[in-house]
């Protein structure tokens, strides 16, 4: 009497897994091309022999860093505001929460800061320049889709490994009566 041992199919979510690394890795690869100069413009002050002010106007930098950093907090980083919000509404507070709440922080005070700076009181004013925390908003996305890819890989990786382990199990057994 044989009985059929046939794993069952796990396979089902294999090509929205994909799809999902495939975007993950975009939006990093983008993300960490427009976070570069943003990092560097923000940072030039502390680059030896980096003067991009004797090029560029700090106020055109302001802009191009909120240019830059739009794309990579608004479009990359959306999720993390979808998920913060579903965390919210079902007041289960996660790590996506904690990352919205600080990138958007910081993006939303330096874009205020870039349109309308003079809201803010002298207090906020180094050199008479608010200060923007755009690399920091664009610094943490990426790094967020960096830690989201490689887990999203890994866990792709833990799955394959599942269905070759599931493909060596026997196919047939026999039951032996006395």
């Amino acid at each position: 009497c044989g009985m059929s041992l046939e794993p069952m199919t796990v396979g089902v979510g294999d090509e929205e897994e994909q799809r999902d690394i495939k975007s993950l890795s975009r939006k990093f690869w983008v993300a960490l091309l427009l976070t570069i100069p943003v990092l560097v413009l923000a940072m030039a002050h502390v680059i030896p022999g980096l003067h991009i002010d004797a090029i560029v106007s700090r106020n055109i930098e302001q802009w191009i860093e909120f240019s830059l950093t739009t794309p990579v907090v608004l479009w990359a980083g959306a999720f993390f505001f979808t998920r913060a919000w579903q965390s919210i509404v079902n007041r289960s507070l996660n790590m996506f929460t904690l990352i919205a709440v600080g990138v958007g922080a910081a993006y939303v005070y330096s874009v205020v800061a870039v349109i309308a700076p003079g809201i803010f009181p002298e207090s906020f004013r180094r050199h008479g320049e608010v200060d923007l925390y755009f690399e920091a908003a664009a610094v943490i996305t990426t790094l967020i889709l960096l830690g989201q890819l490689i887990e999203a890989k890994a866990r792709s990786r833990t799955g394959q490994a599942i269905k070759a382990l599931l493909g060596l199990a026997a196919k047939t057994a026999h039951r032996v009566r006395n």
